[in-house]
């Protein structure tokens, strides 16, 4: 088969690609490891936030760049946040012109672009009346309607340069070794959370302990291949995600939603004895991330007394559910009692320790004390939605190489990409906005390549 462009992936960043190439004349052909329509991915599953660093993508490019500089603490590369920002309030045009629907679901500036109707926070299930799945059915439709190739159950294994400055990608379709011959390859395949050792490679030796907030299909096959190629790699230890209720290893009406994280930051963390576990985060990435690379990251449970349980317990930054009510009536481990003794026997932790801890807490610069009975406790994780470290690209998703030379033909976009999301506290631009943006820069400088 020959195309001007192999997508690999077919999830947000994927389809955009290949759309996209279509409106600009470029023949594609996307390759999607899941084996039913639409796909295995996360755009169908998410909360449908469209926003870029926390604010309207409609917002002055200018300013957009300066809330993701600060979002970053200055990490990502500049030229890429001048391109994520000058593009921002196009994607959201192009992606009104498919036909995606999006309405405000709060007052906040991360919130006027939400895919619509709304998701509630339900469990993982992918549900087709809701905005997210909406979209992505939008974007395949689309492309499909105008002759656009998705072959389902093909797993990318290798890509080889090809003759004449083309790109030779190797797939496996229903057992079947096929090959694509391509002026260019964009990535695009979700990162490697699905991918326990490559979790443990990179981010910490029991990462891939953590709950997967995720598909599983994002194992790392993208990074691996390019990675072999000579391509260089950036941020690859550090993850995004929130803190979730540890049952949600067993009980899929826990994930993606409630998420944990206003309780697990201003609430006292323990382990398995009842130790408190220290240092300071600033947010819940920085905490998932903290915890990914523990020891034992199921091993813990946060405290929190009654105050904390009707404030943190029902923060709503999203619209979507919240520990209280929702961790109890979906029968998330919770536990309570009137007094640290009775609580610890509860959690099955060591009575002193736990007492020692909260103490500790208490007397922390700044904490929120829990001094209010009854007291209450919830074991937890890390959930891991995205690997925010991958392949280092330039400002059109263009691939580099370890050296920061371009390697022509080569691309990378969505969660495949590192060096976007990144810094010390876990800075968040949206994962749906930026596989959107990737996705049409990657397609638009293909079609230059293309053209000669």
């Amino acid at each position: 088969m020959n195309v001007d462009c192999a997508v690999i992936g077919g999830g947000l960043a994927g389809i955009t690609t290949a759309r996209r190439l279509q409106q600009l004349g470029c023949s594609s052909v996307v390759l999607e490891r899941g084996a039913d329509d639409y796909g295995h991915n996360n755009a169908r599953i998410s909360g449908g936030l469209v926003h870029l660093a926390w604010r309207d993508m409609t917002e002055d490019a200018a300013e957009l760049r300066e809330h993701i500089v600060r979002e970053t603490d200055g990490e990502i590369d500049p030229d890429i946040a001048e391109a994520l920002a000058a593009n921002a309030g196009r994607a959201i045009e192009w992606l009104i012109a498919e036909g995606v629907e999006m309405r405000p679901k709060g007052d906040t500036p991360y919130q006027q672009h939400a895919l619509y109707p709304h998701r509630p926070g339900t469990g993982h299930r992918i549900a087709a009346e809701f905005g997210p799945d909406r979209m992505m059915r939008a974007l395949w439709d689309n492309y499909r309607a105008e002759g656009g190739r998705v072959l389902l159950d093909s797993h990318a294994v290798a890509i080889a340069p090809g003759a004449e400055e083309t790109w030779v990608v190797d797939y496996r379709s229903e057992g079947v070794l096929e090959t694509v011959h391509a002026q260019a390859v964009v990535v695009a395949d979700g990162g490697f959370q699905g991918n326990s050792e490559m979790l443990s490679a990179y981010v910490g030796p029991n990462a891939g302990l953590s709950v997967l907030r995720a598909w599983p299909s994002a194992v790392g096959d993208g990074l691996r291949m390019l990675l072999a190629l000579g391509a260089g790699s950036v941020g690859l230890g550090r993850v995004y995600g929130h803190m979730v209720s540890r049952d949600a290893l067993w009980n899929d009406m826990l994930w993606p939603y409630p998420a944990m994280d206003k309780l697990c930051l201003t609430g006292l963390l323990v382990d398995r004895s009842g130790q408190r576990f220290g240092g300071r985060s600033e947010t819940g990435v920085e905490l998932v991330t903290r915890l990914a690379r523990a020891e034992d990251p199921r091993g813990y449970s946060v405290i929190f007394d009654d105050a904390l349980w009707t404030s943190a317990g029902r923060d709503n930054p999203y619209n979507t559910a919240v520990p209280n009510p929702d961790l109890v009536e979906r029968e998330g481990h919770f536990v309570s009692a009137d007094d640290f003794d009775t609580l610890a026997d509860a959690l099955g932790v060591v009575p002193e320790l736990l007492t020692a801890s909260v103490q500790e807490h208490n007397a922390q610069p700044g904490a929120t004390r829990i001094a209010e009975p009854p007291y209450h406790a919830a074991r937890v994780a890390p959930g891991i939605t995205f690997t925010m470290g991958g392949v280092r690209i330039g400002r059109n998703a263009n691939v580099l190489d370890a050296a920061g030379r371009g390697m022509p033909g080569l691309y990378a976009a969505g969660s495949a990409a590192g060096g976007v999301h990144g810094g010390p506290h876990g800075g968040y631009l949206g994962g749906l906005a930026v596989a959107l943006e990737l996705g049409i820069l990657a397609a638009e400088d293909v079609s230059l390549q293309v053209a000669g």
